[in-house]
């Protein structure tokens, strides 16, 4: 068996002293077993019917036929020198590899025919051609949601020497056909889509408007997405610079502001005894911090943020949507001078109060309010008096609810002329159950029911009422006889009489009689932002001090040597708009 492979062995090497080894070639000829002279008769074949095939780019092509520019190949002696350095005997390492030759060719052609044919090729012709366009980033796009990069066009502009060099090059070895595109012969777009500036560019940009963040606007949803976002971009194509327009995410924040929050609007609201009513504003509801949450709101897009969140707000009410009262609150009807508390829908207590004094111009405002605080023990003070309370719930200002232990009696028509400064006086038991109930925030609404009996009047300024004379409108059997009644104040339920100066009682019809602490004289005047100076030898447990409740002014005693103003720093300034007071707030 030794033998013959032996045999073989020596059999196929001296095969191959003759013939090229497996894998050789020439040009582009696979000589693979074949001798110098069949190698030169398929050249020789080949030469004498030559035709190269050049093919450009969207299936364009032309034919160069050797005929047209005279070509001619004169072959050498390399293919006998390819032969004799072929070692026989070492066939085997040959096996599997292939070897390349050039072209054992010497090519002559005629250079002014081979321009003259290029130059009459349609796909070489200048008007034939398109220009290569850069690759860039389109403009959004929303069923995507992302910036598209817009490829290049590579265009058929073809770079007339490097095809003159390609196709020279194709002859020299023979080629049929030559690729325009694998010869590197097109010219070039400067900026291609992988360019590392456009690509970092596209990134940004589709970073900012991949961002989503879902709003939980107190109970409304609000999604700024990347339609919403691609609006905001201020964009410089040339230089390739994004940025966010924070004002107009600023207007944006401030729109759904507008449309969403509660504080300083007018609610409707259903009254304990089932009437709907128009609530005024007051320093309660929702107002977002529209400053912060712009400021939030541009850091989360420039991350590409995608969470769920809710705004920043200023104020925030009790309960979401548009029922921001929610359930819990106290129903102080200043008109009935009666009070309710609701907890979770539950009624816990009524009771009747006393507010502010209607002919000293004390009205208690009415409004929806939150709780500032609440403490026990507090010391009222204003100009002359100090007046201990047990429990003290601001909600207005230094306006709030307190016990009264002064007091006999409460409710009815008291507040008309003896009522407080402004605060709600409650009979201690009832005080100590609201105390109980109530916490920072707890909604406050305050209003005034409408009497049906004409316009509202404002006795805010008037300090006491005018003396009836006997000149005086009216009889002693109809003393309204002869007066025009302008209206109810739905501040303080009162009509007044144009003609006289006089307070109507709208419950009895009748003047209203300030009270005096001496028979016929009356009390002094309150000074101005204070409370008048209560009679000598009264005391805070009977009737006969008008207005035995709390100052606008009025500060708890805290046991600090300078006692800070109740709620000062907590209450809101008016929604009416940025920097406005509302009227009877501490700002």
């Amino acid at each position: 068996m030794i033998c013959v492979v032996f045999c073989i062995y020596l059999a196929v090497s001296l095969f191959f002293m003759s013939h090229y080894f497996p894998g050789t070639m020439i040009g582009n000829l696979d000589c693979s077993g074949k001798t110098p002279g069949e190698v030169e008769k398929l050249i020789a074949d080949k030469a004498e019917n030559y035709k190269l095939t050049i093919r450009g780019r969207e299936e364009t092509e032309a034919v160069l036929e050797g005929a047209q520019i005279q070509v001619q190949f004169v072959l050498d002696n390399t293919l006998q020198g390819i032969l004799n350095r072929q070692n026989g005997y070492a066939w085997p390492a040959a096996l599997g590899k292939q070897t390349p030759y050039d072209m054992p060719v010497t090519v002559s052609y005629d250079e002014a025919l081979l321009d003259e044919r290029i130059s009459e090729m349609l796909i070489f012709q200048r008007q034939n051609m398109r220009s290569p366009v850069n690759a860039y980033i389109g403009e959004y796009d929303r069923e995507s949601g992302r910036f598209p990069v817009i490829a290049e066009d590579k265009g058929t502009v073809v770079d007339l020497g490097k095809a003159k060099k390609a196709i020279v090059s194709a002859l020299g070895d023979m080629k049929e056909e030559l690729v325009l595109e694998e010869s590197d012969c097109y010219k070039k777009p400067e900026i291609a889509s992988d360019n590392a500036e456009l690509v970092r560019f596209s990134s940004r940009l589709n970073r900012f408007v991949s961002s989503r963040i879902v709003y939980d606007w107190h109970g409304m949803e609000e999604v700024v997405d990347g339609d919403l976002i691609q609006e905001w971009l201020d964009i410089d194509w040339d230089n390739r610079h994004v940025s966010i327009d924070a004002q107009a995410v600023r207007e944006y924040i401030n729109g759904l502001s507008k449309k969403h929050d509660t504080f300083g609007k007018e609610r409707e609201f259903r009254t304990s005894e089932g009437r709907m009513i128009t609530l005024k504003p007051g320093s309660y509801g929702w107002r977002v911090d529209r400053a912060k949450e712009t400021e939030k709101l541009v850091k989360l897009i420039r991350a590409g943020s995608q969470v769920s969140r809710e705004p920043e707000y200023l104020y925030m009410a009790a309960a979401k949507g548009e029922n921001d009262i929610g359930d819990s609150y106290v129903e102080i009807n200043l008109t009935a001078q009666h009070l309710y508390l609701y907890v979770e829908g539950e009624l816990i207590t009524e009771s009747d109060f006393v507010s502010g004094n209607v002919s000293r111009g004390y009205t208690t405002p009415a409004g929806v309010y939150s709780l500032t605080y609440k403490t026990l023990n507090a010391t009222l003070r204003g100009p002359g008096y100090a007046t201990p309370v047990d429990f003290w719930m601001p909600f207005n200002g230094n306006i709030g609810m307190h016990d009264a232990s002064w007091r006999r009696q409460f409710g009815g028509n008291i507040y008309l002329r003896n009522g407080s400064h402004g605060c709600v006086n409650l009979p201690r038991e009832e005080a100590e159950k609201i105390y109980e109930q109530v916490y920072k925030g707890f909604p406050i609404v305050c209003y005034n029911e409408d009497t049906g009996k004409g316009n509202a009047v404002n006795h805010k300024d008037n300090t006491a009422p005018v003396t009836p004379t006997d000149n005086a409108p009216g009889t002693e059997a109809d003393p309204n006889a002869g007066v025009v009644l302008p209206g109810v104040d739905p501040n303080t339920g009162l009509i007044i009489d144009p003609n006289t100066g006089l307070i109507i009682d709208p419950g009895t019809g009748q003047p209203v009689v300030p009270n005096t602490g001496t028979e016929g004289t009356p009390l002094p005047a309150p000074a101005p932002g204070g409370e008048g100076t209560p009679e000598a030898g009264t005391t805070p447990d009977t009737e006969a001090i008008p207005n035995a409740g709390v100052s606008p002014d009025a500060v708890p005693d805290t046991g600090a040597e300078n006692p800070a103003v109740p709620g000062a720093g907590d209450i809101p300034p008016a929604a009416a708009g940025e920097g406005t007071v509302v009227p009877g707030v501490q700002p």
